[in-house]
C-alpha cells in the first residue's frame, strides 16, 4: 500500500530529485528515508547500551578503521551488538553497515 505526499525540499536537494528519472524518484526517497530510520534506531540502541554519541565524520571513521584502531574483531563485536539490541540478524546489520552511504 502507498499513498501520495507533499514535502518542501531545499533547492539543492530538488536538483538532485530532478536529475532522478521520474519513475525512481519515489524508490529512491523511500530508501533514504528507511535508511535514516534504521541509522535513528542503531544510534538509539547504542545510547540505550551506553555509548556516546560523536559527531558525523565519515571521513575520520575511514581513517580511524584504515590506521586499525577499530580492529576487525571489535567492529564485529559492535554490530553484534547492535543486532541484538535491534533484534535484528548480525548479517542483515553488517550489510546495512556495508552498503555504500549507510551511517
Amino acid at each position: 500500500m502507498s499513498r501520495r505526499v507533499t514535502i518542501s525540499v531545499p533547492d539543492d536537494v530538488a536538483e538532485q530529485l530532478d536529475a532522478l528519472p521520474a519513475r525512481q524518484v519515489s524508490a529512491y526517497v523511500t530508501e533514504a528515508l528507511r535508511r535514516r530510520r534504521m541509522s535513528d534506531d542503531m544510534r538509539a540502541a547504542l545510547r540505550a547500551a551506553g555509548h556516546g554519541e560523536f559527531p558525523y565524520d565519515p571521513e575520520g571513521a575511514a581513517r580511524r578503521l584504515a590506521a586499525r584502531r577499530v580492529t576487525p574483531e571489535m567492529r564485529e563485536a559492535a554490530i553484534a551488538r547492535v543486532a541484538e539490541l535491534l533484534e535484528r540478524p548480525v548479517d542483515e546489520v553488517r550489510t546495512d553497515f556495508d552498503r555504500p552511504g549507510a551511517a
